[in-house]
């Protein structure tokens, strides 16, 4: 079922809850697998305008073709996601170069959502997954286009990753990533200067998307990162500077215990928190 606004996403989750059953907004669908009696997709809702450094989108639209027009403008829309704004805003989603323009609910400056119980313009429920409501516009911040991106990457032990993120974080990176895979990996991409003894490559540095068998893992900064990986020693796992979150793979969740912690394809507990409160009739999957 498509939409063309928010009042039409409003009247369906109204009639659903009359209904009892549930509701599932999508985009392309890519990058949702959920099953649901009410299947909505916003795709006709496609429309943005680039004004200034500030992107005006409404949640069908391509993150991608956001990225090309702003591009054709000298600018930067900071993300690599490949779907809709609407699937943007609800996995909130980082990438190593979120350690120089945050993540989606970093740069984004308003967003409207429409919930069981009305419509809200509030950017504290990005990253919700779709469980409190769909988005349907959003406002996110653009930013000068670097004409270069030089990263810098090395195998290091603990010593040697202490000192280079001393040095790095002092030049402003546009991406911070420490790769954990039985002993550390550094990258971090400058858009000046260089770290001297380490091999390079123009771009940016990818991480691993599969999200089986992985666990979210508060971490503050590097240090705890490090010694998460001292206690758990998992399978893989990565780190990006200005993140909370740390992406880490094991098939031992028990390991995780004493940390906070949640699967990747679940949300974090403040979300199940205001489940109760702007669905508690559980329309919303």
């Amino acid at each position: 079922m498509e939409i063309n606004n928010d009042m039409e996403l409003l009247e369906i989750l109204r009639s659903a809850r009359a209904e009892g059953k549930t509701v599932s907004v999508i985009g392309t669908g890519t990058h949702s697998h959920k099953t649901a009696d009410v299947v909505v997709s916003t795709l006709k809702m496609a429309d943005f305008e680039i004004k200034g450094q500030e992107v005006i989108a409404q949640a069908g639209s391509s993150v991608t073709k956001i990225r090309e027009e702003a591009m054709s403008s000298d600018l930067l829309f900071p993300s690599l996601y490949d779907g809709t704004v609407g699937g943007l805003l609800a996995l909130n989603e980082a990438y190593p170069i979120s350690t120089g323009y945050g993540t989606p609910y970093m740069f984004t400056q308003w967003a409207k959502i429409v919930t069981p119980v009305g419509i809200l313009k509030w950017k504290g429920l990005i990253g919700s997954k779709g469980l409190l409501g769909g988005f349907t516009e959003a406002s996110m911040k653009l930013y000068p286009r670097p004409h270069k991106v030089v990263t810098f990457t090395k195998r290091v032990e603990t010593e040697e990753l202490i000192k280079l993120y001393s040095q790095a974080v002092g030049m402003k990176p546009l991406a911070f990533l420490v790769e954990y895979d039985n002993g550390y990996r550094l990258h971090v991409s400058l858009a000046e200067g260089e770290l001297e003894g380490l091999e390079s490559y123009e771009g940016v540095p990818v991480v691993e998307e599969s999200d089986k068998g992985s666990y979210m893992v508060k971490t503050e900064d590097l240090s705890s990162f490090m010694k998460l990986m001292e206690a758990v020693k998992p399978i893989y796992a990565y780190y990006i500077h200005g993140v909370k979150w740390s992406k880490v793979y094991t098939s031992e969740e028990s390991e995780l215990h004493g940390w906070e912690y949640f699967p990747t394809a679940d949300v974090p507990s403040i979300v199940k928190k205001l489940k109760r409160i702007l669905d508690h009739w559980s329309i919303l999957v």
